[in-house]
Formats: C-alpha cells, structure tokens, sequence
C-alpha cells in the first residue's frame, strides 16, 4: 500500500544509518495522549498482528487527504508541522497492506480529545446520556468500545459529522526499502 508519511528530517537520518525506524514516543509532541496512543496498540495488536519486539507506538502516515489519494501538498505542510525553521521530510513508502490499520482522520481527533463518535447530533445526545449513567469503569468500557468507530471509513458527510474523507494509517515499523521517494521541506508555522 503506497502511504505518505511527515517526519522530522532526524527520523529520516534514523532510516538511513540504521535501515529501520520504530517510533520513539518520549519525542512525540502527542506524549500526552497516552490513554489513546495505548488503546491504539491494542487495537493494532488485535487487527494486524503483534509490534516487533520492543516496540509500543505506531508510525503514522497518510492513505488520503480529503478524498484524494496523492502526496501530501508540502506547501500546505510546511505550515502544519513543528516550528518555524524546523526541517522536514515527506516519505512516500510501500507497506504490505496487511501491515496496515487504516483509521478516519476526523474521528481520531474526537478520540484524542477523549470524545465518544457519533453520526447525528441526536445519536450524541443519546450516547452522552447513556454514558453519563454508568460508573467511571463501564463508561471506560463504553468509550473504548465507541472508539472503535474510528475505524469505519464508510461514507457519511451531515451537518454533523464527515467520514471516510481524510484516511490516515498506522503501522509498527518502517525499513529503508520500503521508501520510495523523499521530499525535503523546512517548516513555515509559528511556535508551539
């Protein structure tokens, strides 16, 4: 499966002095989402397959941007990723499909924000009532069920909600081979 993923210019210098990349969490500016970065390894353990030995976090790339299945634009980019002066690459990989979890891009951001999905305002309220009634451990089982809507990328484009439009990828490791070509780019975007 052709992906494109962004990272720092410093995990491509990684690629290339050892010939393999595993994601070092500590480094991550989405550290702080523990709990979801957590359910997601489960989640990818349980859909495609245990992590090489070691390894705890995902790789993340994108399989479509609003709809369309081609590089990231790099113009955009640049002001979306690190800070200003910061260097970057755009790797287009090949990874094995198998070795592959889609998930929708929009949904994962309610995830993030430790949200519950929902399709309808209505279908919101009731899932907030439903939650709001149980005790801190069955909602923790309900969230985490609800989460798994992450991973339906059929269409749906309401006034409440899109999907299926913005698709991103994860995957537990990412070898030298598997890159296809490399785009340079130094970031725009003001200071976090």
């Amino acid at each position: 499966m052709v992906l494109w993923t962004i990272q720092p210019l410093a995990v491509y210098k990684i690629i290339e002095k050892r010939g393999i990349y595993h994601c070092d969490f500590r480094r991550s500016w989405m550290r702080y989402c523990r709990e979801q970065y957590a359910w997601l390894a489960v989640q990818m353990r349980k859909r495609i397959g245990n992590p090489p030995h070691g390894v705890q976090y995902p790789i993340w790339a994108w399989y479509q941007w609003e709809g369309i299945r081609k590089k990231p634009d790099l113009r955009r980019e640049r002001w979306h990723n690190g800070s200003a002066g910061d260097k970057f690459v755009c790797m287009e990989i090949d990874i094995p499909d198998e070795e592959v979890l889609l998930s929708d891009f929009d949904a994962w951001s309610v995830v993030l924000n430790n949200g519950l999905l929902s399709d309808t305002e209505a279908q919101d309220k009731r899932i907030e009532r439903k939650y709001n009634a149980l005790s801190k451990e069955k909602q923790q089982i309900m969230k985490e069920k609800n989460w798994e809507g992450v991973f339906d990328l059929s269409p749906l484009d309401n006034e409440w909600r899109t999907r299926g439009d913005s698709i991103q990828t994860t995957f537990w490791e990412l070898k030298r081979d598997q890159i296809q070509q490399v785009s340079f780019f130094t970031s725009c975007a003001k200071q976090r």
